[in-house]
C-alpha cells in the first residue's frame, strides 16, 4: 500500500465559538465519553483547536475545566431551583410538598435539563476522589438551603434525620432521570408523569418515617 493511499487521520472541524467555549464543549464532550482520567489535556486541546497552554490560560488545570464544565451546566438548574423556593416563601407556602417540588421540578423541565443529564450520568459513575469535590462544588450550597427549609417544616425531627431524607430524595431523583438500564427498570415515562411520580414518592418519604419499633412491630 502506497503512502498516498493510507487512510488518514480524522480532520477535526474546529468551531467558530470563542476559546473558552470551545474548551469547555471539547472538555465535556471527551469527559461523557470516556471519564476524567480518558479526557487528556492534549485530547482536549485538539478538539478544540487551540493549543494546550490556552487550556491552563483560561481555566489553570484539566480539573478547573472540568469544574467550569459542571458549573456551567448545573448553574441555571440551581438558579431556577433557588427563585423558586424563594418565591415559596413568599407566598409563605412552606409545605415539604412545595419545597420539594421546587427542589425537582428545575431538572425535569429546564432547556438546560438534557445537557445536564448527560453530563450527571459520567458524574456519579466516577471514583470518589472526583465526584465528590465536584458535587460539594455544584450542589452543597443549593442543597442546604432546602435542608433548612425542609427542616422547618419538621421542627421536632432531627436535623441528620433532615439531612438523610433529603440524601434519599437526591439518589431517588438521579435513578429517575438518568435512567442507568432500561432493561432494569423499563422505558422511561414522560416527564410530567416521573415527576409526579417522584414528587409524591418523595413527599411521602418525609412525612411517613416510622419509628424501629413499628418496623420491628410490622416484621413480627
Amino acid at each position: 500500500m502506497s503512502v498516498n493511499s493510507a487512510r488518514k487521520p480524522r480532520e477535526v472541524r474546529c468551531e467558530t465559538k470563542d476559546t473558552q467555549t470551545r474548551l469547555l464543549n471539547a472538555a465535556e464532550a471527551l469527559f461523557i465519553d470516556a471519564g476524567y482520567a480518558g479526557m487528556s489535556a492534549r485530547g482536549i486541546a485538539d478538539r478544540a483547536c487551540v493549543n494546550i497552554a490556552a487550556m491552563a490560560y483560561h481555566f489553570g488545570s484539566k480539573q478547573g475545566l472540568l469544574e467550569a464544565v459542571l458549573i456551567r451546566r448545573i448553574a441555571p438548574i440551581n438558579t431556577s431551583r433557588r427563585r423558586r423556593l424563594e418565591a415559596v416563601h413568599e407566598r409563605r407556602a412552606e409545605s415539604i410538598r412545595a419545597i420539594l417540588h421546587a427542589f425537582l421540578w428545575p431538572v425535569f423541565f429546564n432547556e438546560h435539563e438534557a445537557p445536564a443529564r448527560r453530563l450527571m450520568g459520567r458524574v456519579m459513575t466516577e471514583p470518589a476522589e472526583v465526584i465528590e469535590p465536584l458535587l460539594n462544588l455544584g450542589f452543597s450550597d443549593v442543597i442546604e438551603q432546602f435542608v433548612v427549609a425542609a427542616a422547618a417544616c419538621f421542627p421536632k425531627q432531627d436535623r441528620a434525620l433532615i439531612v438523610q431524607k433529603f440524601s434519599f430524595v437526591v439518589g431517588a431523583l438521579n435513578l429517575t432521570v438518568l435512567r442507568p438500564s432500561e432493561h432494569i427498570f423499563g422505558p422511561a415515562p414522560a416527564a410530567e408523569v416521573s415527576f409526579d411520580r417522584l414528587l409524591n414518592f418523595s413527599v411521602d418519604g418525609f412525612q411517613q418515617w416510622p419509628s424501629l419499633s413499628d418496623v420491628n412491630k410490622d416484621m413480627a
